[in-house]
């Protein structure tokens, strides 16, 4: 790991992002087909899916407080 500090910065940088959202890509194109049969038809998950994100809101909230 030792030819990382070698590697100029921005170059670093960019070989990094690349790198990541390269794999989230790829993950999104491989992993999607397999895992959209399963949420269709499930009209209601993007109100579970807020309400989770409205508690952890308020409880982040109140813990920043």
């Amino acid at each position: 790991m030792y030819w990382l500090s070698d590697i100029p910065v921005l170059a670093l940088v960019l070989l990094f992002a690349v790198t990541f959202v390269g794999l989230c890509w790829l993950g999104t194109i491989l992993v999607s087909p397999i895992l959209a049969p399963w949420f269709q038809g499930k009209a209601k998950l993007n109100e579970v899916l807020g309400d989770y994100l409205q508690y952890f809101g308020v409880i982040y909230g109140l813990l920043l407080g």
